[in-house]
């Protein structure tokens, strides 16, 4: 039974090419226990790369189109090559043909290297080709719709003008310590998660996820153009929510008054998860909204919609 699938892609055939090569030169399978990274490969040596996560369901790769075009804005962020979307499409297609777990929400992710590094030997000698992992796991840690508790003091310098860079989703190691030592005072903590903040006031997201907030109808989460990623889960959420008919806001949110919604979500993965408790004080937890809210995500059904949701106008 393949419960981890593991591919080894293409960096020629994935990033710069055009078009769909043939399946054999997409990606090559390997064995998730062997070890196969170049010990001179930039994602070894510094961290230095990109990536994007989220869980197939039951076959479907959940807001993948909007997860590659992302994918695809971090690599024009950080100087690498351009990725060929549909070739890259095509091979999470194939590992996802290879999984056959009955665990319905494996884990799909795409790390992608900037390649051997040119100041090595042996990085002199190589053509600067990123490196490309795809591979679905059932045996690690999954979702779980089981309410979180949140703390709200994890703070975060960060410039707020319209001119603020839009983030990347990179392997970097100064931005993976900063997260890393957030998670590990969490735990220290007994809490679920962090959210971060500007010095002055402002809330960001958490350290590798999106935060929605509900006031009554009205669902509201931090205009990217702070400088944070535009999540994909929550353009999925924000879907249902109009559906649903009820409203969908991008806008500066200020921690103050995130601490007063009535609901808060942390939206990650192809998954929408309740917070239940910020700082030690309680959230209402609606657990049947919760369920039609991931059911309409994983169902493909918010898809399309999701695909055109974003800021709109001038950001303030």
């Amino acid at each position: 039974m393949s419960s981890i699938v593991l591919a080894v892609g293409n960096g020629k055939t994935l990033f710069g090419g055009a078009g769909v090569a043939p399946d054999a030169d997409l990606v090559r399978f390997v064995d998730p226990e062997s070890p196969i990274i170049n010990a001179f490969d930039l994602c070894a040596l510094r961290g230095d790369g990109i990536f994007e996560a989220t869980t197939v369901w039951k076959g479907f790769p959940v807001s993948l189109e909007n997860h590659l075009k992302r994918l695809a804005n971090s690599a024009r962020l950080v100087d690498m090559p351009e990725p060929n979307i549909p070739a890259l499409t095509r091979a999470v297609q194939l590992v996802i043909d290879q999984y056959d777990d009955p665990e319905p929400g494996p884990m799909l992710r795409i790390i992608v290297s900037r390649g051997l590094d040119p100041d090595t030997g042996v990085g002199k000698a190589a053509d600067r080709t990123p490196t490309v992992y795809i591979f679905l796991d059932a045996k690690g840690t999954l979702h779980s719709l089981e309410p979180i508790t949140m703390l709200d003091d994890a703070r975060r310098t960060r410039r707020t003008s319209p001119h603020a860079p839009v983030a990347a989703q990179r392997r970097e190691d100064a931005e993976l310590r900063v997260n890393c030592a957030v998670h590990r005072e969490c735990a220290r903590r007994g809490v679920g998660d962090a959210i971060l903040f500007t010095e002055d006031g402002y809330t960001m997201e958490c350290p590798n996820s999106s935060i929605v907030a509900r006031y009554g109808d009205t669902f509201v989460t931090p205009d990217p153009r702070i400088g944070i990623l535009n999540g994909t889960s929550q353009r999925e959420m924000f879907a249902w929510a109009l559906e649903e008919g009820k409203k969908a806001e991008y806008r500066k949110l200020p921690i103050a008054e995130l601490r007063e919604a009535d609901s808060l979500y942390m939206t990650h993965g192809g998954w929408s998860i309740p917070i239940s408790a910020i700082d030690g004080r309680a959230l209402a937890v609606d657990a049947a909204e919760i369920q039609a809210i991931n059911d309409a995500i994983h169902s493909g059904r918010t898809h399309e919609d999701a695909l055109k949701i974003g800021p709109t106008g001038d950001y303030e």
